[in-house]
């Protein structure tokens, strides 16, 4: 109790009426839907050398930009029931997982050792209203200059997005013999990709907003922008609206936060033989996701976060 009367337990805790915790006598098996799974743009085929090349030949570009060890992170498939048992853990007021012996959250480190992003820099920020009285140019023009081509049907439009189909197959048709400025465009549409895909995605996770086209302009100064702490602030606000009972789906980094269980709390992990290597997260990409009797999957995660 504090001075004037007041718990502060309680007073910290004021959203307890509007989360998830709270309904499970109401919903008591709400598992989160499945998260769309990246499928990896340079698929490795022995009959077709090409893809591989176009990787290598994208990789010093990628390097330049910090986002070389998130590429190397490839078909992440994500445990539903388990993301869900954290999420009814997850406490907005302080922005960390409630747990019996006390908090934990995920930080900068994390993403820093778990992604492999830079978390120091300029923020990363943009607008997708009053475009033209920010940028003073079209979208499509500029979008045209720094990825070399616009999706069609998009100019003299408002769909300020971008699907992740058109990147991924404009990267696999992706010329052998390009030079240096061609280069930085397809490697702008990895970088989108990847953002749209895996690192700031939205719960439909087929699309990538062009409000982070300015940001990819100077391709020198890609790598000055804080994107791990603009990953990790997208992961907490979408984990703060999935305690919301009434919602079904989250947006966010699924790939952080699974990558993150299973290094700081490893009986949740899959096994696995491969030794850790950097970025942490690559030693569990293309391992399968466990989503068949989720409603049953859910309640063992919980059973099992219960009794820790």
């Amino acid at each position: 109790m504090s001075g004037g009367g007041v718990n502060a337990e309680e007073n910290l805790n004021r959203l307890d009426e509007h989360h998830i915790a709270a309904h499970l006598f109401q919903k008591p098996t709400r598992v989160l839907t499945p998260h769309g799974t990246l499928v990896d743009v340079f698929t490795v085929d022995l009959a077709d050398p090409s893809m591989e090349i176009r990787r290598q030949r994208l990789e010093p570009y990628l390097r330049r930009t910090g986002f070389y060890h998130a590429a190397l992170i490839k078909r992440f498939e994500y445990d539903n029931p388990l993301i869900s048992a954290f999420v009814e853990r997850w406490r907005p007021e302080t922005h960390t997982f409630h747990l019996p012996w006390g908090e934990c959250t995920v930080t900068l480190e994390d993403v820093a050792m778990q992604l492999g992003l830079p978390v120091d820099g300029q923020p990363v920020s943009g607008t997708l209203r009053s475009w033209s009285k920010f940028h003073q140019r079209d979208i499509w023009e500029w979008c045209h200059e720094l990825l070399g081509e616009v999706p069609a049907g998009h100019v003299g439009t408002t769909k300020f997005n971008i699907k992740l189909k058109w990147l991924r197959t404009r990267l696999q048709q992706m010329p052998l013999d390009l030079e240096d400025n061609g280069l930085m465009q397809y490697a702008r549409c990895y970088i989108l990709y990847l953002l749209g895909g895996v690192l700031l995605p939205d719960k439909a996770n087929n699309t990538v907003p062009v409000r982070y086209l300015p940001l990819l302009a100077d391709y020198d100064a890609i790598c000055t922008y804080s994107w791990g702490s603009a990953v990790l602030c997208w992961l907490y606000r979408a984990m703060c609206l999935a305690t919301d009972p009434s919602v079904e789906g989250m947006a966010g980094c699924h790939t952080l936060l699974m990558s993150w269980i299973y290094y700081r709390l490893p009986f949740f992990a899959p096994n696995v033989t491969t030794a850790y290597s950097f970025s942490l997260a690559t030693r569990w990409a293309g391992k399968k996701g466990q989503n068949d009797y989720a409603e049953q999957r859910l309640l063992r995660h919980r059973l099992r976060l219960d009794n820790l």
